[in-house]
């Protein structure tokens, strides 16, 4: 077999699989088929795929996490301020029956003093009979009759 120096050789650009390659191994000459190297190129190119598609699905789910974390937040704003609202509803309804209360009061303390007004009045009905005082048109000094 003749001599030829590796620079010489032809250069192979594509493999099909099917060709040999040979190595030294400590000093043993060994082959092997390049489908090793297309192997390890398909899985290096499946791993990065792979990777891709995670970090994709990654984006997506923190995306997704954040639009739940800040739907969640607007829950809980909505939340708190429907129960001040209610909170101002129940203050706003107690405030209206205390006042309720105290004017239910009021006519009762009128209704009382009105009636021992008209007691009082029924038991000074003798004034009645002491006349009225009257003015006369012409005079100042005429004050009427008791």
């Amino acid at each position: 077999m003749a001599t030829i120096k590796i620079s010489a050789l032809t250069e192979k650009t594509t493999m099909a699989g099917t060709e040999e390659v040979l190595i030294n191994d400590s000093g043993t000459s060994k082959k092997f088929s390049t489908q090793r190297f297309l192997d390890v190129k398909t899985g290096a190119e499946t791993a990065e795929t792979n990777a891709a598609s995670s970090a994709t699905s990654a984006a997506t789910s923190a995306t997704t996490a954040t639009t739940q974390a800040s739907t969640s937040t607007a829950q809980a704003v909505i939340s708190t301020a429907q129960a001040v609202i209610a909170t101002t509803k129940a203050s706003t309804a107690t405030t209206q029956a205390t006042n309720a209360a105290s004017s239910a009061t009021a006519a009762a303390n009128s209704a009382t003093t009105s009636s021992s007004f008209a007691t009082t009045l029924a038991s000074l009905g003798y004034l009645a009979n002491w006349g009225l005082i009257t003015d006369s048109v012409g005079s100042t000094a005429d004050y009427g009759s008791l």
